[in-house]
């Protein structure tokens, strides 16, 4: 009788811990969602196996329809998660009764909300990565919104499989899936790749939903789970909307607000074939502020909008290909660069608006003037000089800006929609720059006045460059900063902006 007595209790506490409604694991504490869970041994580490629980949700439903894309995870208890990282290490088997149509689902749930009744879910398929039809290779990786927006009908509707792709990715392997949550974008990383494999820009519960994490499985599924790791955007020095970096930025500047991924501030326009990336500060008169080219960021400009956005509207705008606007589908050309310009501040203003362009930008302001007089009131113009065809050879590569700048390449590739076109920017704006003529034509036509600055130390625009840009220009003012180079105002900001004020005040 003890025997036979002990053995129930045995069974009783082994099926407490499979059903068990919270359990812990790697200092986490979770809640059950319609899963069997339990911490196990699994090649000699302890990790977190989770079952969908048929018991509590059948396949079918009563009509005979099979229900998949439902709140069958653990979930984290106690927290609230809007924006950041989180990352796990998961694995998927097939059970042994795993119906015909089941791929090894896993992934991850977040921002799931009241009583599991809303979520966000990006999940795996590894048995599709090496499959022999490339249609169900096409269908690796997947997004899904609950309740309303499962994957058949984000595949069957409108959307044009937009929200699932391929991803090399197999059964019994180990995979690890990194997925940074910014507003309406979510990015996925599998198993520490450079670049996301996949992007979805408009998560459909918004960019203000908040909500907890789980660990998801579905039908068919012996899901492994471990190394859960979650960054909350304020704790994440990595989050594109913290602390972002600008190139060879000096390790003891601190960048306190995000430009160039500020959620609050940041809008975008369709400029014809782009989708342009701006933000908003201030009040005021308008200033636009153009950042340089290749290496340029929203975040080279931060001195400017920081000294400028309480006495003004500061409109600060990334050229297509940078940041996190798109790079379009035609050749790059000054001309273009102008009016995406120009469609960002007719979204913002209707009145006519001092620019302050540097290098790329500079030139920009330049076309922007030539082309529209009535709505540039007054520039300022750094380190962009006379250019023709043939003064300088323009062949700068991705490969060769990641090996100068590693850091801020990579933070360039979480920004950006499209990354894997930073090669692609690099040769379009190289091959603009090698047919470009900057010069009398273009510079005599500009009828506002103008400050042009330039470092006495810049080897890409020598001064006589920029001073001969600058007496083209009929209304020009010329301000040399000493002992700079290209960047003069990120070398002595404190000379610039002496120049730049009383301009600005005239």
């Amino acid at each position: 009788m003890y025997w036979k007595t002990l053995a129930i209790l045995l069974l009783i506490a082994s099926f407490s811990t499979i059903y068990a409604q919270t359990l812990r694991f790697e200092g986490h504490e979770f809640e059950i969602s319609n899963v069997k869970a339990a911490v196990v041994d699994f090649a000699g580490e302890q990790v977190l196996k989770v079952e969908r629980d048929l018991d509590k949700l059948p396949y079918e439903n009563k009509d005979g329809k099979v229900v998949v894309d439902e709140p069958t995870f653990v979930k984290l208890k106690n927290l609230d998660f809007t924006n950041g990282v989180i990352e796990v290490k998961v694995l998927s088997r097939l059970l042994k009764t795993a119906p015909s149509f089941a791929r090894g689902f896993i992934g991850v749930a977040f921002r799931i909300g009241g009583e599991n009744d809303r979520f966000e879910s990006v999940y795996l398929r590894p048995t599709n990565g090496r499959a022999d039809d490339q249609f169900r290779r096409n269908h690796s990786i997947q997004y899904f919104s609950y309740p309303d927006y499962k994957f058949d009908r984000l595949r069957k509707e409108e959307f044009k499989g937009q929200y699932e792709t391929y991803s090399d990715m197999g059964l019994d392997e180990w995979i690890t899936m990194r997925i940074e949550i910014n507003g309406k974008q979510t990015k996925l990383f599998l198993n520490n790749g450079k670049y996301p494999v996949f992007i979805v820009n408009d998560l459909k519960h918004g960019d203000n939903a908040s909500g907890n994490i789980g660990l998801w499985v579905e039908i068919g599924t012996e899901g492994y789970f471990k190394d859960l790791e979650i960054i909350p955007e304020e704790n994440n020095p990595t989050t594109p909307t913290l602390q972002l970096i600008r190139a060879f930025q000096p390790p003891h500047i601190i960048n306190k607000t995000p430009y160039g991924a500020n959620e609050k501030a940041g809008h975008y326009v369709q400029a014809k074939d782009a989708k342009i990336y701006y933000e908003v500060y201030g009040q005021g008169q308008p200033i636009v502020l153009l950042h340089g080219g290749l290496f340029g960021s929203l975040v080279e400009m931060s001195d400017f909008i920081d000294h400028l956005k309480a006495d003004y509207q500061v409109i600060a705008i990334n050229t297509r290909g940078h940041g996190k606007s798109s790079l379009g589908t035609e050749p790059l050309t000054l001309q273009q660069r102008a009016n995406d310009a120009m469609a960002v501040i007719n979204a913002v203003t209707k009145d006519s608006v001092t620019v302050i362009g540097f290098s790329d930008g500079g030139y920009t302001a330049y076309q922007l003037a030539a082309m529209y007089p009535s709505r540039v009131k007054k520039m300022v113009v750094m380190g962009a000089g006379a250019l023709s065809p043939g003064d300088r050879e323009f062949n700068f590569t991705a490969a060769q800006a990641e090996q100068m700048d590693s850091a801020f390449i990579a933070q360039h590739l979480r920004l950006n929609p499209e990354p894997d076109r930073l090669e692609e920017m690099f040769a379009g704006v190289c091959a603009c720059y090698n047919k470009v003529t900057v010069g009398k034509e273009m510079l005599s036509s500009i009828k506002c006045p103008v400050l042009v600055m330039a470092g006495d130390r810049d080897g890409g625009n020598p001064v006589e460059r920029v001073v001969s840009a600058a007496r083209h220009i009929p209304r020009h003012q010329i301000s040399i900063i000493s002992n700079t180079g290209h960047g003069c105002f990120l070398e002595n900001w404190q000379a610039v902006w002496a120049s730049v004020m009383p301009f600005l005040r005239d």
